[in-house]
């Protein structure tokens, strides 16, 4: 095996499946509910040399239950995902999903770390219109950049009242709109220069920020002087002309969905090589994968990466970011 760490992989506990059933929940963000197990996902990492996954809840998370069931799934989803990391620590890591209320998340965040063990939080790009720079998540994220967490963000699908009716399923658009806007928040509301040790890890390669990096220096650099005029929050008093480049060249981004050559190139651009990680979005993205040359799941990468690049984003940085 090449060694790859794969740090966008998703599993279906057996009861998120269960709940996903009883709400009649097939699509998720317009792919069908795919079938996950520890050996569909072994297979599926020895055919594309994979050493190791890390593994995330998708959109929904938990918040397609009542409010009062969202702790109990996420704990149930957690627990499962730590058994599976204790039987095979050599080729499963994880992080835990949380529920969207920020008390319940605050509790779990803390439960999953220190009992569990997980190596990590994820959270979704936005709970019913709330994203993650919202005040009222302030207290997480300031226990989380406590730990110096590692924190994914994954996109999700916004309500049916907040977007253009299309027919074109969420995960092409909808979802990398989603982080942006995720990132945005996080950006004007100065969550990155109050919480800068946490990790903050994008997924898809940021969304569509790599395009409008320019524009959100230029909404930084002018934050202080014009904000009150646009109705900035206060966070973005703590913003000056670099802010946006410091915050965008600190956080990480993962391949997932965006290995090909125009967009890789944005990326790397932004960021730099050493803060790109390969992500798969497996078993989402199966079908992406069943025709592809076994061993070289993203030739595209090869294209735009030079043998030391590659190994960093297909293996280095992970490693760095789990501890070695």
């Amino acid at each position: 095996m090449t060694g790859r760490i794969d740090v966008h992989a998703h599993y279906l506990a057996p009861a998120y499946v269960e709940a996903l059933r009883a709400h009649e929940r097939w699509l998720i963000g317009g792919i069908p509910v795919p079938e996950w197990t520890p050996e569909l996902a072994l297979a599926f990492m020895d055919r594309f040399g994979i050493a190791r996954q890390v593994l995330s809840v998708s959109d929904p998370g938990v918040e397609f239950v009542a409010a009062g069931e969202r702790a109990a799934l996420a704990r149930a989803c957690n627990d499962f995902a730590a058994q599976v990391v204790r039987e095979r620590p050599d080729r499963f890591a994880a992080l835990a999903v949380l529920p969207g209320d920020p008390a319940e998340a605050l509790a779990e965040a803390a439960r999953a770390l220190d009992e569990l063990r997980l190596h990590g939080v994820g959270l979704l790009s936005s709970h019913d219109g709330r994203y993650p720079g919202d005040p009222e998540l302030e207290p997480l994220l300031a226990e989380l950049d406590r730990r110096g967490a590692w924190v994914f963000v994954h996109p999700t699908a916004v309500p049916d009242h907040s977007k253009p009716a299309s027919a074109v399923p969420d995960f092409i658009a909808e979802y990398p709109f989603d982080t942006t806007r995720a990132i945005i928040s996080l950006l004007i509301n100065g969550s990155f220069e109050r919480f800068r040790a946490i990790r903050w890890h994008f997924a898809h390669g940021g969304g569509t920020v790599p395009m409008l990096r320019a524009r959100l220096n230029a909404l930084v650099a002018a934050a202080r002087e014009l904000g009150p005029a646009f109705g900035a929050p206060a966070g973005a008093q703590l913003l000056t002309a670099g802010s946006a480049r410091e915050a965008l060249r600190r956080s990480l981004y993962d391949t997932a969905l965006v290995a090909d050559e125009p967009a890789l190139l944005a990326v790397r651009a932004m960021a730099g090589a050493d803060r790109l990680l390969f992500g798969s979005d497996w078993p989402f993205a199966a079908r992406l994968y069943a025709a592809a040359d076994a061993g070289d799941p993203q030739p595209a990468l090869r294209q735009v990466l030079d043998r030391g690049e590659l190994a960093a984003v297909e293996h280095g940085n992970a490693s760095r970011e789990l501890g070695g």
